[in-house]
């Protein structure tokens, strides 16, 4: 299983990214990804690739709703000429704040436009320089050539799916599955992989060809009781400002009903001490990564074999943005050591 750092780009520069990214690749990690959500998707990757020249660079995710699959397209053809073949394009439909009070977008036929979507992209990174793509979906169109030749190495696409619904998209359509954080790996390995596995085979592919990612919070701290609490923090913040009604649905589903009422009560209302104080040991135990360094050494183990890929969100905060990720580099070098 790889390790790589997740970045969503909040509260620190451009510069400060690439820097961290530049340490990250020091320390062995296999890939570098950047969420699109305080900062754009491959503004900041782009960045990255100047300045590194082996991890494979991810967008995790880029929203369908905000591209259409040509200009997705085409932008994820310029950066994989530009890295050397290293990107990894993750795209995902959002929700609908996101969409619709963001964006002004509606938030419709999200399982068949997320189809179409991961379809053409597909269709575009293999296609070759006199070839043509000629396609008229329920959703989107398209009616293209290429001026350029994408190139040998196509990039794969992932699709970002946690609903059962759009892990079966995934299954049938995608290169790999983009899961999202809050997933412990019982749940990965007993409840997501089947059914979406299975969604494959229906479809006539091999899921043994299905790719596998995963987002982890964590947090690494000499005081276990600091490292914890940042982490509690972290699933806090799922429920506001922004709501994420995906996190809501797998912490119900694996067993967390009651938590979640007690933050989506708590949260709105700015009270993120009672929020913290409501979130059992469990939910820590399970669906973050948080503690000492051999503590989270140890949680790391119970995802390989599960997921190809884990991608560690760091929730340790502090005033010094950099500093903070110097305990996550050390366990990515311990990591590769092993």
């Amino acid at each position: 299983m790889d390790l790589a750092p997740l970045f969503t780009g909040g509260g620190i520069t451009i510069a400060e990214l690439v820097k961290l990214a530049c340490a990250a690749e020091h320390a062995g990690a296999a890939s570098f990804y950047v969420t699109e959500a305080w900062r754009s998707g491959f503004v900041p990757l782009t960045a990255v690739a100047a300045a590194t020249t082996r991890m494979r660079l991810g967008t995790y995710v880029l929203n369908a709703y905000g591209r259409s699959p040509l200009i997705t397209g085409m932008s994820a053809i310029d950066f994989n000429e530009y890295s050397g073949g290293r990107l990894v394009l993750g795209v995902g439909g959002g929700n609908k704040i996101i969409n619709e009070q963001w964006q002004g977008v509606p938030h419709a036929r999200v399982l068949r436009k997320m189809t179409e979507y991961v379809d053409l992209l597909k269709r575009m990174a293999r296609i070759r320089l006199g070839d043509r793509i000629d396609f008229d979906g329920q959703v989107h169109q398209m009616h293209w050539a290429p001026a350029v030749d994408p190139g040998a190495t196509p990039y794969p696409v992932y699709l970002a799916a946690v609903f059962p619904d759009m892990l079966k998209v995934a299954g049938r359509v995608a290169d790999g599955v983009a899961c999202g954080a809050t997933l412990s790996a019982p749940y990965l390995r007993d409840v997501v992989r089947p059914l979406t596995d299975d969604a494959a085979r229906h479809a006539g592919r091999d899921p043994a060809a299905l790719r596998w990612n995963a987002v982890a919070f964590i947090a690494v701290a000499d005081d276990r009781n600091v490292a914890r609490r940042a982490a509690r923090e972290a699933i806090c913040h799922l429920y506001a400002p922004l709501p994420h009604p995906y996190y809501e649905f797998t912490m119900r589903e694996q067993g967390f009903a009651a938590t979640v009422e007690a933050l989506l009560k708590l949260m709105p209302a700015h009270r993120l001490d009672a929020a913290v104080d409501v979130i059992p040991d469990e939910v820590v135990d399970r669906l973050v990564i948080a503690g000492t360094p051999a503590e989270c050494q140890a949680r790391l183990k119970e995802y390989a074999g599960v997921v190809d890929e884990l991608l560690l969100l760091n929730a340790l905060g502090g005033s010094d943005v950099i500093a903070s990720y110097a305990p996550l580099l050390a366990l990515l070098r311990q990591h590769v050591v092993m």
